[in-house]
C-alpha cells in the first residue's frame, strides 16, 4: 500500500496568504487586504535559485524523483531552470520530474519544449471552491480565469494528474473530473472554458496517468492483465451521465487487489 517515491520541495507556498512566486501583482481589493497582502506585492518564493539546485543535487543524481510544489509562474521558470541544470549534470531518459498546482497555462505550455517528461499535476478543485475570489478577488480575469490550465497541459502532450490537496479540500477524485470538465465556479460561471478537459481525458488524469507520474502504471491506473485489480463500481457511468452530475455518483463497492473492501 504504501512506498517512498521520491523528495517534494515547496518552491512557493500559496496564494491565499500572499506566498506565491509571481511575474505579476495581485490585485488591491478587500479579499487581498484581508489576507495581509501588501498592495503590488508579488508574492514571494521559499528558496532561491541556488538553494533549489543545491536540494536537486543531493537527491537527484541518487534516483529520486523530484516533486516541486509550486504556483507562480515565476516559480515555475525558477524550478525548469533548476530541473534543466539537473538533467545536463545527470541525463535521464525517463525522470518524469514534477510540478505540482502550476496554475498558469504560460506555466505548462513552456514546460513540455524545454524538458520531455516533466509532468504537471493539478488542483483543479480550486476551481470549484473559489474560483470566484480568484478571478475577482486576487488577481483578476486575465490571470484567474485560466486558473489550473488543464487544458492547455494536456494539448502540449504532457501527461497530467488532478490532485486534492487535504486539509484544503477533501479527497474527492470524481469531483475533481467533474470540474475538470466543467470549470464552474461557485456562482455557476465557467472559469476559461478553453481549459476544460473531455470526461475521457478527466479520467485518464484521475487514473493511468496518475500512476504515470508515481512510475506505477505497471501496475495500477488501469484494469490489464497482470496489474492489481484495485476499482470502483459507480452508481452510473461518468462517460454518459451530464459532467456536471460526475460529482454526485455514488462508490457502491470498493476493490483492491481484487479483494471486496467497501460497499454501500
Amino acid at each position: 500500500m504504501l512506498r517512498q517515491a521520491g523528495i517534494k520541495i515547496w518552491v512557493d507556498g500559496s496564494p491565499w496568504i500572499g506566498n506565491i512566486d509571481l511575474s505579476f501583482p495581485y490585485l488591491d481589493t478587500d479579499a487581498t487586504r484581508t489576507i495581509g497582502v501588501t498592495p503590488g506585492s508579488c508574492g514571494c518564493a521559499n528558496y532561491t535559485r541556488e538553494q533549489l539546485s543545491e536540494i536537486v543535487a543531493a537527491y537527484f543524481p541518487r534516483g529520486w524523483q523530484m516533486a516541486c510544489h509550486v504556483q507562480g509562474d515565476a516559480g515555475v521558470d525558477t524550478i525548469l531552470d533548476v530541473y534543466e541544470e539537473a538533467l545536463r549534470r545527470w541525463p535521464l531518459d525517463d525522470h518524469r520530474l514534477r510540478l505540482e498546482h502550476v496554475r498558469r497555462r504560460e506555466a505548462v505550455a513552456e514546460v513540455e519544449p524545454r524538458h520531455h517528461a516533466v509532468t504537471c499535476s493539478i488542483f483543479v478543485d480550486q476551481i470549484h471552491y473559489w474560483g470566484d475570489v480568484i478571478v475577482d478577488g486576487l488577481f483578476g480575469p486575465e490571470h484567474g480565469e485560466p486558473w489550473m490550465p488543464c487544458g492547455s497541459a494536456v494539448a502540449t502532450g504532457m501527461r497530467i494528474s488532478l490532485h486534492n490537496d487535504p486539509p484544503v479540500t477533501p479527497e474527492e477524485p470524481l469531483r475533481n473530473i467533474s470540474v475538470a470538465a466543467t470549470r464552474i465556479a461557485p456562482s455557476g460561471r465557467v472559469l476559461g472554458p478553453e481549459e476544460r478537459l473531455t470526461v475521457e481525458q478527466a479520467i485518464r488524469a484521475q487514473t493511468i496517468d496518475a500512476a504515470y507520474q508515481l512510475f506505477s502504471d505497471d501496475v495500477i491506473g488501469s484494469l490489464e492483465v497482470g496489474k492489481y485489480a484495485d476499482m470502483v463500481v459507480l452508481s452510473a457511468d461518468p462517460r454518459v451521465v451530464p459532467a456536471e452530475e460526475i460529482a454526485d455518483l455514488e462508490v457502491q463497492r470498493t476493490y483492491l487487489a481484487g479483494r471486496q473492501v467497501y460497499a454501500k
